[in-house]
């Protein structure tokens, strides 16, 4: 908003909240990747609090794919990766409930930034949109559907699936309905 030359503590109040909100959800969705990598994308309180560890993670990621793959698979699944995976949907609640928490204040409060500004909040229907898709996937953030673009052959758009597409076309209606309006 700086660069705008608005300078205005409402609009840094929601132009804060956008920032949390969505490093929460930037967090949230890099789950897959930095496990791969051996971190933990949940901070040390909530791992600690829904015991999340990095073995957590992998029974989770292993759940979250046997689970999709297969209708059956929740019946030949072993209860450790079941318990994995709800610990780590008990930790993606927490933080989606934060990000929630703070991406709805700034939606509440966006009159308060000047109208040329409002361009600036753009990002913010983005993870409003993640939000959306983490609670159509009950919260599992490794769902195939959320990790690897869409599980719809990595995000080719000659391969990506029917969801993935409508998906991507909500969220360009969504982005084009904000710019014109100056509301999310």
């Amino acid at each position: 908003m700086l660069l705008l030359k608005i300078r205005d503590e409402a609009a840094d109040m929601v132009a804060s909240d956008i920032g949390v909100g969505l490093g929460i959800l930037t967090a949230l969705r890099s789950t897959g990747f930095r496990a791969t990598q051996g971190e933990s994308s949940i901070p040390s309180d909530l791992a600690t609090k829904h015991s999340v560890t990095m073995d957590t993670l992998w029974g989770a990621w292993d759940a979250s794919i046997n689970t999709h793959d297969d209708d059956d698979a929740n019946n030949t699944m072993d209860e450790g990766a079941l318990v994995s995976r709800e610990a780590l949907r008990n930790a993606t609640l927490e933080m989606t409930e934060l990000a929630s928490f703070h991406l709805h204040r700034a939606r509440e409060n966006q009159f308060a930034v000047p109208k040329d500004g409002r361009m600036c909040l753009l990002p913010a229907v983005c993870g409003l949109q993640y939000l959306d898709s983490l609670k159509e996937v009950n919260y599992d953030v490794l769902h195939p559907s959320l990790v690897g673009g869409g599980g719809g052959g990595g995000g080719d758009e000659n391969t990506a699936s029917g969801a993935e597409r409508k998906r991507r076309l909500g969220l360009m209606f969504l982005l084009g309905r904000t710019w014109l309006t100056g509301t999310f």
